[in-house]
């Protein structure tokens, strides 16, 4: 497992870095290397995971443990009245006492079944050890996905405020020009309407970057009524991951990294093991030993417990098969574990067919979006060409408000649908590299 220990290390260390060269943020404010050191200690997933490691390596060794033999002491004192039968048969009436102190030292030695038990053991804790691995690099990469869908809503609610801010601003005007009869009061009606539907379009967005505050508090385990707030205020491109990487490359780095997939490995191994204890741990015997010391004293009637009370020590040692359920021939058994090993790798096999889909999957969107981003900056720039000319014949008397108007909304809309594209682009950045393991 020293690989994914390594890449969790990774992981830890790059967000580290990142929080280092970055200042701390205040109040309800949080940068993204904050949001993914948060995300790494924080997260009630991690927590999970790292408790349910600590619980395997508890159970493994248990399971180690039952190599060892126990000691029992005992303090017994008896008393018998009236009949008791003779060891040769006869009944007698007899009244006696005794008492018995001492150590027992026992041991038994299911080798067979405790060797594959261990074994078992062990995979549990490999597949627990990938599990919070995989944990830690899940929550760390829905951190920064819901930090982006955050930044992204921030960033659409202040185009969402200038563009109402300006259509504010033509429908006072308008309705000025109303008041002095220069303008038809059918203009200013759609102007009005035109600035109620940006206002409209302002409520949504805000109630969009709440919810995504939210969402990002619940990744970090952050009190949620304290609304988080992105510390960049505009969006710009990452470059994280390479959309011009050949995908089977990458298919290959991830099937090599994904602890997901030594996850499921240790599992297939545990029930390989556990197949191997039901068909060969029955041949191997059972051997068990005791060794009682202490003393043993007592008599007749109402003598002391501890009359003529000496040394009394007995030994025992055995070997011992057994046939039936649970031993030699037991072929439910046998084709239970049989069947849950094939389950095992099945279920591999199904991770590293969703593996290779995820990659290729990402690998695509991210190359589709780097696309985008070109597509969607050039009809930004258009819009806002078009909206300056516009200002400008405005401010020359040449063109309406409605035109104006419309040029502005045209460029609202070109820059929510940009700054959307980079909060995606940045989304697959990360996407990508998780897909692949880094």
């Amino acid at each position: 497992m020293s690989r994914v220990r390594h890449f969790a290390l990774l992981f830890t260390f790059a967000a580290a870095v990142l929080a280092a060269n970055s200042p701390a943020p205040s109040g309800n404010v949080i940068d993204l290397p904050t949001a993914l050191r948060l995300a790494g200690a924080n997260n009630l997933d991690v927590q999970i995971a790292r408790e349910k490691l600590t619980e395997a390596r508890a159970a493994n060794d248990s399971a180690r443990a039952r190599y060892f033999p126990w000691i029992a002491p005992s303090v017994v004192v008896r008393r018998h009245e009236n009949n008791i039968q003779a060891v040769n048969g006869p009944i007698l009436d007899a009244d006696k006492n005794s008492l018995a102190a001492g150590l027992a030292l026992n041991a038994q030695f299911d080798l067979g079944e405790v060797y594959y038990q261990n074994l078992v053991a062990h995979q549990v804790v490999r597949a627990n050890e990938a599990a919070f691995a995989a944990r830690q690099r899940e929550t760390i990469y829905r951190a920064a996905v819901a930090y982006f869908q955050l930044a992204g809503a921030r960033a659409a609610v202040g185009a969402a405020e200038e563009s109402a801010r300006i259509a504010r601003r033509h429908a006072e005007q308008i309705a000025a020009n109303v008041d002095a009869g220069l303008v038809f009061r059918g203009d200013s009606a759609r102007v009005r309407a035109a600035s109620e539907r940006s206002e409209l379009a302002l409520s949504r967005l805000r109630a969009e970057q709440r919810i995504a505050a939210a969402r990002l508090a619940e990744v970090l385990h952050l009190d949620p009524a304290v609304e988080l707030t992105p510390a960049e205020a505009d969006l710009a491109p990452l470059t994280l991951a390479g959309a011009t990487e050949d995908v089977a490359a990458l298919i290959s780095h991830a099937l090599a990294a994904r602890p997901e997939l030594d996850e499921a490995t240790a599992r297939t191994a545990g029930a390989r093991a556990a197949q191997q204890g039901a068909t060969r741990g029955p041949l191997i015997p059972s051997i068990g030993a005791q060794a009682s010391i202490g003393g043993l004293g007592g008599g007749p009637g109402s003598t002391s417990p501890v009359h003529d009370f000496d040394t009394s020590n007995d030994y025992a040692l055995g070997v011992s098969w057994r046939i039936g359920p649970g031993g030699l021939f037991d072929h439910n058994r046998e084709r239970e574990t049989a069947a849950r090993t094939r389950q095992s790798e099945l279920d591999l096999e199904k991770t590293r067919d969703a593996v290779r889909r995820q990659v290729v999957e990402q690998w695509a969107r991210l190359r589709s979006l780097a696309e985008q981003i070109d597509l969607a900056r050039k009809a930004l720039e258009a819009a806002d060409e078009t909206a300056r000319l516009s200002r400008a014949r405005r401010d020359t008397g040449v063109s309406a408000v409605l035109e104006d108007l419309q040029a502005e909304d045209e460029l609202a809309k070109a820059r929510r649908d940009y700054l959307a594209t980079v909060a995606d682009f940045n989304q697959a950045q990360y996407a990508l590299r998780f897909a692949v393991g880094n």
